[in-house]
């Protein structure tokens, strides 16, 4: 294993591989095969959700990371070889303009490589110069110049693509000082970060397999079934997430994915911040987590001296949001790391938080008994 006690070999095939909403194959079968080493049935439902089940009695505990990457969609091949997109998920206009990105064609096994472009500034008007160039004026340079020449390279309508992107560490020595105390003295430590594509959300299906792991090779007891659910189509709706849940019917669901970092400049009043610890979300746009759940697992963190921090979203969602309609109705949390520039290339985190949201998981699970379960909706 790598630093930390973390297989930094699989974060890194995992954020490699190729996979937006819908065209998810390659990394699902990544993380399936890594995750039936240590589960004891491997289950799928039909939207290519996979289930690593860890356990056969007790409470019905899912963990899913979505393992959908935003991406695009081929909607048009001009007559001089240039392809119009459409977006898979959501994504900024200002982060695309001269980006690459990498297209699967449908009638080929080779990858091929684009440039994201526009008609450029020196040919505008000085009003249209000043605007924001939209998805809809772009289109992908392959270097092509016919039709006939982008359909010999096997490109159809309909072929997905996503970001060219490889991961790669940074590490950093940072100096910091204890919060909250005035009085402590300075430390200096080597922080590991991590830059990749689709950690949104390769890094939640990283957690739910390192803890599976952890829970084999350690020999972990646990009064529980855990379900690692690899799920698909968040991006899009959270859709494997609904057809997941709808098959297992959890009794408890944690949502893990990343979190928006509120430590770069011009964002405001979010105090998640990379490299302080694992998010424990009060709230989104999608759910209201429940509040006895919430309070267990921040009792566990404080327990065990884990680095975590409170967070709240105003906008947006996880398949937490999905998890708690189950049945009827499943006690969900959702957990975060919190990421700079989501939904971009190049999205960056701190694999201290990556590690502290892992041994919290496995504590929690360790505790989530029946009778812990069944206080979590009890009216007393």
């Amino acid at each position: 294993m790598s630093e930390m006690n973390m297989d930094l070999d699989l974060l890194k095939k995992l954020c490699n591989a190729f996979g937006p909403s819908g065209h998810e194959h390659e990394a699902q079968k990544i993380a399936r095969d890594y995750g039936a080493k240590f589960a004891d049935k491997v289950l799928y439902d039909r939207l290519g959700s996979v289930v690593l089940q860890k356990g056969t009695s007790g409470p019905k505990i899912m963990l899913a990371g979505h393992i959908d990457e935003i991406g695009f969609v081929i909607t048009h091949i001009e007559k001089n070889g240039f392809l119009r997109f459409h977006q898979i998920g959501g994504w900024w206009d200002q982060t695309l303009l001269t980006q690459e990105v990498v297209i699967k064609p449908s009638n080929s096994d080779d990858l091929i490589i684009g440039v994201i472009g526009a008609p450029p500034p020196h040919v505008l008007s000085p009003e249209a110069r000043n605007k924001v160039v939209t998805k809809d004026k772009m289109f992908i340079d392959i270097g092509a110049s016919s039709e006939e020449e982008v359909k010999e390279l096997g490109i159809r309508i309909g072929d997905p693509a996503v970001p060219y992107s490889e991961f790669r560490l940074l590490k950093r020595i940072r100096k910091e000082k204890k919060e909250n105390d005035e009085n402590a003295k300075e430390e200096v430590r080597e922080v590991t970060l991590a830059v990749a594509k689709a950690f949104d959300d390769r890094i939640g299906v990283f957690i739910l397999l390192e803890v599976l792991r952890r829970l084999k090779e350690e020999n972990i007891d646990h009064p529980n079934i855990v379900f690692g659910v690899t799920t698909t189509q968040e991006e899009v709706g959270l859709r494997g997430a609904r057809t997941s849940s709808q098959m297992l019917i959890p009794d408890v669901g944690f949502s893990l994915d990343v979190d928006i970092s509120g430590d770069v400049p011009g964002v405001e009043g979010l105090v998640q911040k990379m490299g302080k610890g694992v998010a424990i979300s009060a709230g989104d746009a999608s759910m209201i987590p429940n509040p006895r759940l919430r309070r267990f697992v921040l009792d566990v963190a404080e327990e065990i001296g884990i680095r975590y921090q409170p967070a709240f979203l105003k906008s947006g969602g996880t398949d937490a949001g999905m998890i708690q309609f189950a049945g009827a109705g499943c006690p969900s949390l959702f957990l975060g790391i919190p990421t700079r520039h989501i939904h971009s290339h190049h999205g960056i985190l701190d694999l201290s938080d990556v590690e502290n949201a892992i041994t919290l998981l496995v504590e929690v699970i360790k505790r989530l008994d029946e009778k812990t379960v069944a206080s979590f909706t009890a009216l007393e």
